[in-house]
């Protein structure tokens, strides 16, 4: 019993430390109306083993205490992953639980944003309502159910983890090689869209702002290209396999490429902006993603053809 007390402890100080590491990391994109958090997706380990639950509520509760809405997000962030993880208990498919955080994030959030910068209007409330569930539900359907197969594919992972892997694969319809472009996409959007990589000075107030893609689009309509790639990626993973996959992931990559060039060439201003930067290494990871996805898929054939 003692050796099962330690092993527990261990375990779920690893999983909330995670868990805050990557708030905290991606802490601009983590907090406020229009939020990616990103370690989110660890809320699905619940469906995998309950143990986990305790990890993840105090887990979120540490990032929340270094929030901008301060006590209300210790207080209302925290309730929404403990009302999320309850009925998560019972349920043994991903696709359903994934559905339990979007929502009372969605609500919860919503009502803290509200308090917190005495935004009581229908249409304020709306508003988070839509942005936050959406923002939940990115991140937990395009990036917590794939890293949830990748885990269940690994044999030491799921053994270190006890994993109860037979659910994923009993009743799971979404496939590794899909939820790995649809993950490219998604990321493709969340860090071109939603995350601040400019900071402006103000010469005169000397006070800083910071802007996301999506607030230059007007001045930069580059961006949009780039973001438009990112909806394709996820749109040819989700709908075609094989070689017709492969060759499409062959097409898109030297689109994204030509598109960087030609942004280079007309957008002299480009080159001001991180985001144009950060393209290139987007771009390399999603050839070496689209290759990795043509191997499992290829290796799987073979295998159906010698059974």
């Amino acid at each position: 019993m003692k050796k099962f007390n330690v092993r527990f402890i261990a375990e779920s100080a690893i999983i909330a430390g995670l868990y805050v590491a990557l708030t905290w990391l991606l802490a601009p994109i983590s907090y406020g109306a229009v939020q990616f958090r990103i370690s989110e997706f660890l809320i699905l380990l619940v469906v995998l083993n309950p143990k986990y639950a305790y990890a993840l509520v105090i887990g979120c509760f540490i990032a929340n205490t270094t929030s901008p809405m301060g006590w209300y997000d210790m207080v209302f962030g925290t309730a929404a992953t403990l009302l999320a993880v309850l009925p998560m208990l019972k349920i043994k498919r991903l696709e359903i639980a994934a559905l339990f955080p979007v929502i009372s994030n969605a609500i919860l959030v919503s009502i803290e944003l509200g308090l917190a910068f005495d935004l009581f209007a229908i249409e304020a409330f709306g508003f988070n309502v839509l942005t936050v569930g959406l923002g939940e539900a990115v991140v937990l359907y395009c990036i917590g159910i794939p890293a949830m197969l990748a885990l269940c594919n690994n044999e030491t992972m799921v053994d270190l983890l006890e994993l109860e892997k037979q659910h994923v694969v009993k009743h799971t319809t979404i496939t590794l090689p899909r939820c790995l472009s649809t993950v490219i996409g998604a990321l493709g959007i969340i860090f071109f869209v939603a995350y601040p990589f400019l900071t402006r000075t103000d010469s005169e107030t000397m006070e800083s702002t910071t802007y996301s893609a999506l607030a230059l689009v007007k001045e930069q309509p580059w961006v949009v290209l780039f973001c438009v790639f990112s909806v394709v990626t996820i749109v040819w993973g989700l709908f075609t396999k094989g070689k017709v996959k492969f060759l499409g992931n062959i097409l898109l990559w030297i689109g994204f490429l030509v598109s960087y060039i030609f942004v280079g060439v007309i957008f002299e201003e480009a080159a001001h902006y991180p985001y144009f930067y950060g393209y290139i290494l987007y771009v390399l990871l999603f050839a070496l993603i689209g290759c990795y996805i043509f191997y499992i898929e290829d290796l799987k054939s073979r295998k159906e053809q010698l059974v």
